[in-house]
């Protein structure tokens, strides 16, 4: 799909360079075809002036000079006819006729029957002109204006194919730097739901293979099957925390988790207060030490229930990996513009390449404690999603001295807005 897209925006984008070029270079070549007629058209009359006194060049020895050594000047003739409408002179400008030459030349134009107009045959155009010395008419060499207009055309093409080839590897180029993003989407999206097909196989497969042995026990009771009931039970309710988790993230893309409800102002300190105090019993069952140093009074806006869902992943994760007799600590606290929540464990330090990834969805540090601890690696992108819906940031450190930290950074709402409320 991505290479359909790439070859697509390159086709698109040569499409549009291609229009804007032939356009362009359509206009500019017409309008030299212009300027050359005109200059040849110019030549036409003021060799027919008969008032001009300047003196021709000299005649060259053939019909025509060689083009190579073609002078700026337009080779022109101009024949005058007397009232008999014979040829009575010739006037030569940079070519030589002879009068029988003339005279067939003379004999076309007359039949024209046009002022002006060319005779394709002979390479000439011409102008009729009436003067007190006659009818006079004025030819003029087109090999000069067809030369010009060759080597224009030419020019044109060589500027025209440089133009698209170096547009095209630009093309090319920009369609890997633009596609990137949709590249690295695609790829996440396709992992995603390899990771989430694997991660509800498990649980439907352990839910079939009970109700199999459920069905070859028909006979049995339910107490004496018990066992296998519990046994889906918790499977089920493992898959249902996965699918709800799984809609969360898939809203939170789409942008319908904010527009579920409006933001709101709130006591921060009081959900974290109550938080810890919620899993005080779990830290005491873990044989965890959980602490708190929280500042009262701080007020954030935004969406309560999101807020209390980021603290309920953080002190899980910190209660689960910090292990037996280790101890975890939350503080909480203002700083400059942001209200700044440190959850921290004394757990096994996280490695260094594995810090980058913690917040990818379905990554877990330990996989030997996915089925024990009942994770599925998606609360803590869950966390991050929540945390960049409130505008804040969220980071980890983590090594032996200082243990595991998580750092939640959520802008203060402004004075003016604080009044309001």
């Amino acid at each position: 799909m991505i290479k359909k897209l790439r070859r697509r925006f390159v086709l698109i984008n040569m499409v549009f360079v291609i229009s804007i070029l032939s356009t362009v270079l359509g206009i500019f070549y017409y309008a030299s075809f212009k300027r050359i007629e005109r200059q040849t058209v110019m030549a036409l009359l003021q060799a027919a002036d008969h008032n001009r006194t300047d003196r021709l060049p000299d005649k060259v020895e053939i019909t025509r000079r060689p083009q190579k050594n073609l002078p700026p000047l337009i080779p022109v003739f101009v024949v005058t006819l007397n009232s008999r409408n014979t040829i009575e002179n010739i006037r030569e400008n940079n070519i030589t006729v002879s009068k029988d030459q003339a005279s067939t030349l003379v004999e076309l134009a007359k039949a024209d029957g046009s002022l002006q107009g060319e005779l394709k045959d002979y390479s000439l155009r011409y102008l009729k002109v009436s003067s007190t010395e006659g009818t006079k008419i004025v030819f003029a060499d087109q090999r000069y204006e067809r030369n010009n207009l060759k080597t224009l055309l030419i020019y044109c093409l060589l500027v025209f194919f440089a133009a698209v080839f170096l547009f095209l590897i630009l093309s090319i180029f920009l369609s890997r730097l633009a596609l990137k993003p949709v590249e690295n989407a695609w790829r996440m999206q396709n992992q995603f739901i390899a990771d989430a097909s694997h991660e509800l196989k498990t649980p439907l497969t352990v839910i079939l293979a009970n109700l199999q042995i459920l069905s070859l026990h028909k006979e049995c009771t339910i107490m004496e099957q018990q066992k296998w009931l519990d046994n889906t039970k918790e499977e089920s309710e493992r898959m249902k925390q996965l699918v709800e988790e799984l809609l969360f993230l898939a809203r939170s893309d789409t942008g319908a988790v904010q527009a579920q409800a409006a933001k709101a102002s709130m006591d921060f300190s009081d959900i974290v207060l109550n938080g810890v105090l919620l899993f005080e019993s779990v830290a005491f069952e873990n044989k965890v030490k959980l602490e708190n140093e929280i500042e009262p009074g701080i007020i954030l806006e935004g969406w309560d229930v999101q807020l209390k869902q980021v603290i309920t992943i953080l002190l899980d994760n910190a209660c689960k990996y910090t292990g037996k007799n280790g101890s975890v600590s939350v503080r909480l606290k203002k700083s400059s513009h942001y209200a700044v929540l440190a959850v921290q464990n004394t757990g096994t330090p996280i490695p260094e390449k594995e810090q980058s990834h913690v917040f990818e969805r379905f990554y877990r540090t330990d996989e030997s404690r996915v089925r024990k601890e009942g994770g599925y690696g998606l609360g803590l992108s869950i966390a991050q999603t929540i945390v960049d819906h409130h505008k804040g940031k969220i980071s980890l450190t983590s090594g032996l001295e200082t243990g595991t930290v998580f750092t939640v950074s959520l802008p203060l709402p402004s004075r003016q807005h604080l009044s309001k409320t």
